[in-house]
């Protein structure tokens, strides 16, 4: 199953959101899970359609690296598009690891007992629902926050016109 690139878009933001705070979010590591827990979380993150979330960031990562070469050489920016797409299979096979990387995540908050209760949701027809309607979900509230935020900032905006006149000022 593809992600939709709604739902692609919120997963590269995630992956630049976690780049950006992992160094202030540092803790003292918590004691390593049992290959067995990680490896439910493993299958939680497949099932719950996290993984999936993430299939665009290597070829973007692949491709920006590839593309900041051309401010210094705009002359080269076909070559480099092409030399992007030949690396991409081999940066593709590294996947996995964003996969290990989110199991870890959960596998080091969450018991394998309650690892494998959430797999079994997300396993059960409404959690498989819950991942196959996700990206409309996620795409309408964005949409609805748009529009609440627009008519929220008129509100405001004429508030402080209202504001601004009583003290004599016509904004």
């Amino acid at each position: 199953m593809r992600c939709s690139t709604a739902a692609r878009h919120i997963g590269m933001g995630l992956l630049a959101l976690m780049l950006v705070t992992a160094p202030a979010l540092a803790q003292q590591p918590a004691a390593a899970p049992s290959p067995a827990a990680l490896q439910t979380a493993r299958d939680l993150v497949q099932a719950n359609g996290e993984a999936h979330a993430f299939d665009g960031v290597i070829q973007n990562l692949v491709d920006g690296a590839a593309l900041g070469f051309v401010q210094t050489n705009p002359d080269l920016a076909p070559q480099l598009r092409d030399l992007a797409v030949a690396l991409r299979p081999e940066f593709d096979k590294r996947q996995t690891e964003i996969i290990d990387i989110l199991a870890t995540s959960y596998a080091t908050r969450f018991t394998e007992a309650e690892l494998k209760e959430a797999l079994a949701f997300y396993k059960s027809p409404v959690g498989q629902k819950l991942v196959t309607d996700r990206p409309a979900i996620v795409q309408q509230a964005v949409q609805n926050m748009q529009a609440w935020g627009a008519k929220l900032n008129n509100e405001v905006m004429d508030r402080i016109r209202s504001e601004m006149k009583k003290k004599g000022y016509d904004l």
